[in-house]
């Protein structure tokens, strides 16, 4: 983990401290994507597979902390919070993983970036999956807002 991941990760818990006990590490942060590590002793069912609620509360906050990283890295300043959200579970999960979210398309962050800066309110889909033994387990759609 590098230092930009590192400070992102002590950002995330002291905004969001829940997030913490879901026992996420945030292993990488690049242009359009944020990958994250998930670990399945902490968040696994009594069917001994990783819990629903753990799946979509780890896409969410992977997929908030890829605009969060987003939004500070460029000197925004607003209030940013999921619109809606869409998750499909494709695989059970038994062990450790990842979530990457990215953005759909590539000129995504720049359109956001330019309506919020013109408007003071932009919105943005961002996807994520949750990957597990090299499979894709899930996959979720979320619309984020930010707003002044």
């Amino acid at each position: 983990m590098g230092q930009l991941e590192q400070n992102f990760e002590n950002t995330l818990f002291k905004l969001i401290p829940q997030t913490k006990n879901l026992g996420i590490k945030i292993t990488r942060i690049e242009d359009h994507q944020i990958t994250v590590h998930g670990s399945y002793a902490l968040n696994k069912n009594h069917l001994d597979i990783v819990f629903g609620g753990s799946i979509a509360g780890i896409s969410i906050t992977t997929a908030w902390s890829l605009m969060q990283s987003k939004i500070e890295q460029a000197g925004l300043k607003g209030n940013l919070v999921i619109k809606s959200q869409e998750i499909d579970y494709l695989l059970p999960v038994k062990t450790d993983f990842e979530c990457v979210a990215s953005f759909q398309a590539l000129d995504d962050w720049e359109s956001f970036k330019k309506t919020y800066q013109e408007k003071g309110r932009a919105k943005v889909t961002v996807t994520a999956q949750i990957v597990s033994e090299s499979k894709t387990t899930s996959k979720f759609q979320g619309v984020f807002v930010l707003y002044q």
